[in-house]
């Protein structure tokens, strides 16, 4: 089943669909070490590469951060939204010239941690994302509370 069938199915009809994104393999370009990997296994590493990003794909909603992943069989997850506590952007310098960035959700959710790698434009991904759970949050009036053991 495509991964776009498999939105399809899960959105309800009261959420609004804000993006989705998969990992890039824009990044090959500017590191030599992928250049001597793929020439060295005949384009094998460059397409296991491709499809192990590829093939995790996340959803935003107004209500959820959904995650698709696997290639022969696929598996589902989702973080509510309200539950999201914090997200944060990191990229390295090949990551900068190829214009993706690992974005990191923690949340109170079971999942807990998500880490979703050599994303696209990920200032922008993560700044949507921020503004999604944010009026999540305030849509069922949910208050973060932060542990303020160990400090006086």
């Amino acid at each position: 089943m495509s991964n776009k069938r498999i939105i399809q199915n899960i959105i309800n009809n009261d959420e609004d669909f804000i993006w989705h994104v998969t990992g890039s393999i824009a990044d090959v370009k500017f590191n030599p070490l992928y250049w001597v990997l793929t020439l060295a296994t005949c384009g094998i590493f460059l397409i296991i590469l491709y499809y192990r990003r590829v093939y995790h794909a996340y959803v935003l909603t107004n209500q959820r951060l959904i995650v698709i992943s696997g290639i022969f069989s696929k598996a589902v997850d989702e973080i509510e939204l309200f539950r999201v506590v914090n997200s944060s952007t990191s990229q390295t310098l090949i990551d900068i010239w190829a214009d993706l960035g690992t974005i990191d959700v923690d949340s109170t959710d079971m999942t807990g941690s998500l880490r979703m790698r050599k994303i696209p434009n990920p200032h922008f991904v993560r700044d949507s994302l921020r503004k999604q759970y944010t009026l999540a949050r305030q849509k069922k009036g949910t208050v973060v509370l932060e542990s303020l053991s160990g400090q006086v």
